[in-house]
């Protein structure tokens, strides 16, 4: 199975998601490709933890996310940065290149799966992981839900996972965070 995970990351809480997911699909053998999407403000930024900093420099060997990548994979993963609600202008613009995809219904019937960080529960999460699926909805793709058996006890968002960075900036993912990409990547491989 070949999965592609595509992301926009600023300070690498998204990266560290991603990162995981990767490790997970490689453990129970899924072919993954990383790819981050191009964003042209992207530089090491001034004050911000040296955590942060290591993951920016990390990002920068990850190769950029093309349409093309899209066609060669069975399931896609695609995560953004919450910003108002919404996807990064980054993840938008690589979502917007990939019309052509649409008008030749080249993604169609490929499994989808989303991820988001935000700085709280309040931050729009949610409608972020919405705007992802309604993205691949349009595609054709099925939107794979993050099912309750993926972390049995615990309150997920259906439409993906969310990390909530808590002004956090690229330090680490939380624990549950952790276990529920592995418990969604065990899910997104079956047949």
């Amino acid at each position: 199975m070949n999965i592609a995970i595509i992301f926009h990351s600023m300070c690498g809480n998204n990266y560290l998601i991603a990162d995981q997911f990767e490790k997970e699909l490689k453990s129970i053998g899924a072919a993954v490709r990383l790819l981050r999407t191009p964003d042209q403000g992207w530089t090491e930024k001034p004050g911000i933890s040296p955590a942060a900093q290591s993951n920016l420099r990390a990002m920068r060997a990850i190769p950029l996310a093309t349409p093309d990548a899209l066609i060669k994979a069975d399931v896609i993963i695609m995560g953004s940065p919450t910003y108002f609600g919404n996807v990064s202008a980054s993840m938008k613009a690589f979502m917007d290149s990939t019309g052509k995809l649409w008008v030749e219904g080249s993604l169609a019937g490929k499994k989808f799966a989303a991820f988001t960080s935000a700085g709280n529960p309040q931050g729009g999460g949610d409608l972020c992981l919405q705007a992802l699926h309604t993205y691949a909805k349009y595609m054709g793709m099925l939107c794979v839900p993050l099912p309750v058996t993926a972390l049995p006890g615990e309150n997920t968002n259906a439409l993906g996972i969310i990390h909530f960075s808590n002004g956090q900036y690229g330090e680490n993912i939380d624990p549950l965070t952790a276990r529920t990409i592995k418990g969604f990547s065990s899910f997104l491989v079956k047949k």
